[in-house]
């Protein structure tokens, strides 16, 4: 038993610094992130608790890295959470058995993360409009969305597999 409590933490722990590494990788591209596709990904493997660890230890190290943690960095971290549960809710459905369904709602979810960020930075901030405020982001979120869906397609095929190959007993019991 200590030693399944010891690998998934060590899996957390792995699969956080695998995080932080990726967001460095498109550090330089404005929103073209891999990390949302990421993160679902091992939400998907391995279950809420090790998924939003995951997330947690990423956002916190990067926006250390990028200049500070601050009042948006909480911001961040719910609006994954929405998408998380979004994600699990609709993993419940038939939309998600095919890759390219998964890979779809993968993109949308990312799409939709600066529109739950908006929501919870207007009011914070005292914006005066959450409209123009949201509208300018949506060319972010436009490559957010493609990162995304171009990333959860090849992690999904690549990554998952080799996961469930090597690790299994950390996977999800309903995925064995």
């Amino acid at each position: 038993m200590k030693t399944q409590a010891v690998r998934l933490l060590t899996f957390t722990a792995l699969m956080g610094a695998l995080g932080v590494g990726l967001n460095y990788l498109t550090i330089a591209l404005p929103n073209f992130s891999m990390i949302l596709a990421f993160f679902l990904l091992i939400l998907t493997f391995a279950g809420w608790t090790v998924g939003s660890l995951t997330m947690l230890i990423t956002v916190l190290a990067s926006n250390l890295r990028t200049g500070g943690v601050g009042p948006w960095t909480l911001f961040q971290i719910a609006a994954y959470l929405i998408i998380f549960l979004l994600w699990e809710l609709l993993g419940k459905t038939s939309l998600k058995r095919w890759r390219w369904s998964q890979t779809i709602v993968a993109a949308i979810l990312a799409f939709s993360f600066g529109f739950w960020n908006a929501l919870l930075n207007v009011p914070f901030y005292h914006l005066p409009n959450f409209l123009v405020y949201y509208l300018q982001g949506l060319p972010f979120d436009a490559a957010y969305c493609l990162a995304t869906g171009i990333s959860y397609y090849f992690m999904d095929r690549y990554l998952q597999p080799l996961l469930q190959r090597r690790i299994p007993e950390l996977a999800r019991k309903e995925h064995h």
